[in-house]
């Protein structure tokens, strides 16, 4: 760190060598050009970024996210495969999408695949790249710091969601990513530079400049430029990108473009975010009315409705808070929004009167919600998923779903309720009378699918076609077991390294249709107990239903 008094470009070695003087460097917020010292300063801090031995699983989960796009027919089924790898990740991410504010109608959903399709693509994208994010960031010795960015990054995000269901935009789940990113560089440079973030708040409180200046003065870029670059990196879309660029000082004109609209949305939601998070009461209220003057022409919005706009994301952000194991009230920022609810609400109730419900305090963290530093959930009981999984798909059926969209939460439910290595789905092809896979759940799934073929014209001559041929349930519990593994197919070892797998037929008028097949490691790690199986033949029944509707 460097010593009060001293010019932080001489703070250590930790600084880019290229950097000198930084600070008298201006922003450039309106697309200049980035100067070539201030590129070789982001090269550099991405390269202190990608020797952390973390920084490279989350990169790839983000890259990997981003580039499955909304138009691609299997879409549904990548990101829900991406979801599911991270057991912690899909257990936060199923109940964010069941809280209040997204649950739809009161139905629950239970597996990500129907959240996809229920929600959209884009939410669901949102949710796990905000969790991820979140679940990544975290480091004791910086931990207080770290949560208090994320919720002021997730908040600015609400409110920016919930600013452009107002203004009736279609772009709800961007304005939420790109309001939640608009500050990333000073979300990572928090994790990742901790002591030069630390200067970079003295810089700035002691010649009272914005932070972006002193973010100059100490790593030679702005937090702008290093969350704009590593966006980038990610993939994220340009709209996004630019997005994260700072707007000009005074009014900000209304701009009929998507970009416009977002970029604006996105800034105007966090500074409304800095100002209920960071300020005084008085202080607070001044700089909400400056807000709401400055953006009237780019981001219309009455008065009570910006309060009701505050109201509904600090609610929001509150049931997510507990979603994800923090305990919102211990946080600066939950107790400053307990402070600016609590105020609001004097001026709104006579003396005496009963608080209004939802208040801070007087909230319940949603069940499951634990305090920081408490164990992790357990996984869940298996016949818990599966009843939950076949009133999903109960509920899909009756709506109408694709067969696809509802074979697909079939085999999810499977997957995750069982623990399964893979979880594969094959298709009867007419053309040559034989089976195939068509989709499933793990690792290396798009090799299996290739590899899973076999004729059905020839006699059940081993396990896969007595399977089919005769419509039985059938669990190997080891492959190389001397009285079974003559009956073990060759494509079968060839493509597969499993010890143990279990295969459901599924047979309409005694013909095979389908074939459900899922696997683990090692022999004899399969058990199905009895109530684990009725359930499991309770699903396949339902994927035989989905077959005759579409029929």
């Amino acid at each position: 760190m460097t010593q009060p008094g001293s010019d932080a470009s001489q703070s250590g070695s930790s600084l880019p060598p290229q950097v000198s003087d930084a600070g008298s460097e201006s922003l450039s917020h309106e697309g200049e050009q980035r100067t070539e010292p201030r590129q070789e300063a982001l090269e550099f801090m991405l390269r202190r970024m990608r020797h952390r031995g973390d920084f490279p699983a989350l990169s790839s989960s983000v890259v990997a996210i981003n580039r499955i796009t909304a138009s691609e027919s299997e879409s549904v089924s990548k990101l829900s495969e991406l979801i599911l790898r991270d057991f912690s990740l899909t257990n936060k991410l199923l109940r964010v999408v069941n809280s209040v504010h997204y649950r739809p109608g009161g139905g629950s959903i239970s597996t990500v695949s129907r959240a996809v399709i229920v929600l959209g693509f884009d939410a669901v994208r949102n949710i796990a790249i905000t969790v991820l994010l979140f679940e990544h960031l975290q480091d004791k010795a910086n931990a207080a710091q770290l949560k208090e960015e994320f919720l002021r990054a997730c908040l600015a995000g609400l409110l920016a969601r919930e600013i452009a269901a107002r203004m009736r935009l279609r772009e709800l789940e961007q304005a939420y990513i790109c309001a939640v990113f608009h500050n990333l560089g000073r979300l990572v440079s928090q994790y990742y530079f901790a002591e030069e973030s630390e200067d970079i708040r003295r810089v700035a409180r002691q010649s009272s400049c914005s932070e972006d200046v002193a973010a100059l003065q100490v790593l030679g870029l702005s937090f702008e430029d290093l969350g704009t670059g590593l966006a980038q990196a990610w993939g994220f879309p340009p709209v996004i990108v630019s997005s994260m660029r700072k707007l000009a000082e005074g009014p900000v004109r209304r701009i009929d473009t998507q970009e416009g609209r977002l970029r604006a949305l996105s800034a105007c939601a966090n500074e409304l975010c800095d100002a209920v998070a960071g300020l005084a009461p008085a202080e607070r209220d001044r700089e909400i009315r400056h807000i709401a003057s400055r953006f009237t022409d780019a981001v219309p919005m009455a008065e009570n409705a910006l309060e009701e706009v505050l109201d509904t994301a600090i609610d929001e952000l509150t049931d997510i808070a507990g979603i994800i194991q923090i305990h919102l009230p211990a946080t600066r920022i939950g107790r400053q929004l307990h402070r600016f609810l609590n105020a609001a609400e004097a001026g709104a109730a006579p003396a005496g009167e009963a608080p209004v419900p939802g208040q801070l305090e007087e909230r319940a963290l949603p069940a499951g919600a634990i305090a920081d530093g408490a164990a992790p959930s357990p996984k869940p009981d298996p016949q818990s998923v599966l009843t939950a999984g076949i009133q999903d798909i109960t509920n899909a059926l009756l709506e109408g779903l694709k067969l696809n969209d509802v074979l697909r939460i079939i085999l999810e439910t499977i997957y995750r309720a069982m623990g399964f290595k893979h979880v594969l789905l094959c298709i009867r092809d007419a053309r040559n009378n034989s089976m195939a896979g068509r989709f499933g759940f793990g690792p290396d799934v798009d090799l299996l699918i290739r590899s899973v073929r076999f004729s059905l014209a020839t006699q059940p001559d081993n396990v896969f076609n007595v399977a089919t041929a005769k419509g039985v349930d059938i669990l190997i519990s080891d492959v190389d077991d001397p009285q079974i593994a003559s009956r073990i197919p060759a494509w079968y070892r060839k493509a597969l390294s499993s010890q143990t797998f279990v295969l459901f037929p599924l047979t309409l008028k005694n013909k095979p249709v389908a074939l459900i097949y899922a696997d683990k490691d090692h022999a004899g790690d399969i058990v199905i107990a009895e109530a684990e199986l009725a359930l499991l033949r309770t699903l396949r029944n339902q994927a035989l239903l989905a077959i005759k509707q579409a029929a």
